[in-house]
């Protein structure tokens, strides 16, 4: 399997995924008892609401939601497909994204796009409600309760005289896991969007250090990461600047704490 970045953050959030599955395999049996008996309810639930609407799940389909409800976590396509193929099912990937979409229009999935990837699925239970940390170097989530935040944006909703119809809170940054293997130097150009960073060393020679400061960027400076995809741009001291990558390869930062 090639690890581009996209491939790389999907397999780090579906390994969380497998943590929090076996971790919640039971978490949600309530008063069925136990977690087999809450999933094959949930089932009978869907399929008697596609009866009355006359919709039906795509040949294939009822495996999809037969091995979804089972999971938690927010997963991918790919990610069923895989989990199916493990057990020697083969569903077309069209067949899955069928499923899913059907799924999400009856209330037993959500979608999400975090960190502008996804999309993800994520296992809807009624009456659940959190909100998600993500990481934005490996693309791991965390879901984390929120009942302070929501009364929170609710009262200033209230002060502002809207009217709150629905609020999801994501909070990026970066996991236990990437703040260790973090190197204490690395390029500028390594740096994640919305990431600060501190300006430890240029390299390149006087001419290059002149470059820099006549944009009032130096050493010492504090600068956060505003986009890092295109035309690498930054905020410096309150103002926005424009680096070429080769650049921001000869910046070395360090995290800031």
């Amino acid at each position: 399997m090639l690890f581009s970045n996209d491939k790389r953050e999907s397999q780090q959030a579906e390994r969380q995924c497998k943590k929090t599955n076996s971790q919640d395999s039971t978490k949600h049996g309530g008063r069925f008892g136990n977690a087999d008996d809450f999933h094959l309810a949930e089932k009978k639930e869907l399929l008697g609401l596609l009866a009355e609407t006359g919709e039906a799940l795509p040949e294939g389909g009822e495996m999809v939601l037969d091995l979804f409800v089972t999971l938690e976590g927010h997963v991918s396509p790919d990610y069923i497909k895989n989990l199916l193929h493990q057990q020697g099912i083969n569903v077309a990937e069209d067949t899955i994204n069928k499923s899913l979409e059907l799924l999400c229009r009856y209330g037993i999935a959500q979608k999400a796009f975090l960190n502008g990837k996804g999309p993800w699925y994520e296992h809807l239970h009624l009456g659940a409600d959190h909100d998600h940390l993500m990481c934005v170097k490996c693309g791991k989530v965390v879901e984390f309760p929120a009942d302070d935040l929501k009364a929170k944006g609710r009262q200033t909703a209230a002060e502002y005289g809207f009217e709150p119809i629905h609020q999801k809170t994501t909070i990026y940054g970066l996991c236990p896991e990437c703040r260790r293997r973090q190197e204490p130097l690395m390029p500028l150009a390594m740096a994640a969007t919305g990431e600060k960073v501190k300006v430890s060393r240029i390299t390149g020679g006087h001419s290059m250090k002149n470059r820099l400061s006549a944009m009032g960027l130096t050493t010492g400076d504090t600068i956060e990461i505003i986009n890092n995809a295109g035309p690498f741009i930054i905020n410096a001291k309150g103002s926005r600047l424009a680096l070429g990558k080769g650049l921001a390869q000869k910046i070395l930062v360090s995290p800031v704490k």
